[in-house]
């Protein structure tokens, strides 16, 4: 039986990303984040999802050090993560597409730890996609404990 992977794909930058549709709650509109003192630079604040109190982290800021440039195409994906949502900020939210397993390549350097969060790059047609563990990646940039303390205080 093959591996069920679909794969929701966003833009962040000029690079196409994809993460496992399990993990995804919802792609929202951007609407306005709350700021909060003294957190990351790649974590914008908070705002509120279906009466939800959710962390936002701009994802660019997070993969290329570079702040997000928010535009109509820019999207909110929530994500589920240990139990929590958190929503990151994308240029945009493109497609859903089922990755084929023999389509995704695992080069070396994703045995180094500051790309442990990389899953593999997936070349579809000319497409090349690289699929992030958003756990890990979330792990690795944010203090994820952080982000957690946020959401339980609210």
């Amino acid at each position: 039986m093959e591996q069920d992977n679909k794969t929701l794909i966003f833009k962040v930058d000029n690079e196409e990303y994809g993460v496992h549709i399990n993990q995804v709650v919802s792609i929202e509109r951007m609407q306005e984040i709350t700021p909060y003192p003294n957190r990351p630079a790649h974590v914008l604040g908070v705002t509120t999802i279906r009466d939800v109190v959710t962390p936002i982290v701009d994802l660019r800021e997070a993969l290329t050090g570079e702040s997000v440039q928010v535009a109509d195409a820019s999207r909110m994906i929530i994500v589920q993560v240990y139990d929590k949502e958190i929503g990151l900020v994308v240029d945009a939210a493109t497609d859903v597409l089922n990755i084929p397993e023999d389509t995704i390549q695992h080069p070396n350097l994703l045995e180094a730890k500051d790309v442990s969060y990389l899953k593999g790059i997936s070349k579809l047609d000319e497409r090349l996609i690289i699929l992030l563990d958003i756990e890990k990646l979330l792990e690795d940039t944010t203090n994820l404990d952080e982000l957690k303390e946020i959401k339980d205080s609210l």
